[in-house]
């Protein structure tokens, strides 16, 4: 799927090397992670290559800006525990989707908010999700605004305060 210079592809082994390197940034993984737990190359193989296998239902994705890789998406099912704890009735059809921008100098550049709407447009054509949620660090400001930008409103806190789910609706 390409958009506005961003291309969004799938996941393949060959991308395990560029996860470890942006899995083992400080500035990724203050929001994405643990800053003290960076990923190495085995690890980044032993959590996604289940999903680029498809024996995990969590499809993983690569963000390509002008042809080249810069980023992460995934999209899941939200947890049926989940629906009553975030206040959606069953019949809904509500997805969750992460992300991140891997390189730093991306950061700030508007590239985020093209990645996420056009993210968000395509869990609604595969999946063909009624709402689609986000979960960023009540801290992590620039993740909200970009949200905020693409349509995403705050619901409600979780885990202790320390997250915001964030919904867009689609239909």
């Amino acid at each position: 799927m390409e958009e506005h210079n961003i291309y969004i592809r799938k996941m393949t082994q060959e991308d395990f090397s560029i996860m470890a390197k942006w899995l083992s940034t400080k500035e990724v993984l203050e929001y994405y992670g643990d800053v003290n737990a960076p990923f190495s190359f085995e690890q980044v193989k032993q959590k996604y290559e289940p999903r680029v296998q498809g024996e995990v239902n969590v499809p993983p994705f690569i963000v390509e800006w002008q042809g080249t890789p810069i980023g992460f998406m995934q999209y899941y099912k939200l947890a049926e525990d989940k629906y009553n704890e975030f206040g959606y009735g069953r019949s809904l059809k509500v997805y969750g989707m992460d992300q991140f921008i891997g390189e730093p100098a991306l950061f700030n550049k508007g590239i985020g908010t093209l990645m996420v709407s056009s993210f968000v447009r395509k869990i609604v054509k595969d999946t063909g999700a009624d709402t689609v949620i986000v979960d960023p660090a009540i801290s992590n400001v620039r993740a909200i605004k970009c949200y905020e930008k693409c349509g995403f409103r705050t619901v409600k806190q979780i885990n202790e305060g320390r997250e915001w789910v964030m919904e867009v609706k689609c239909n």
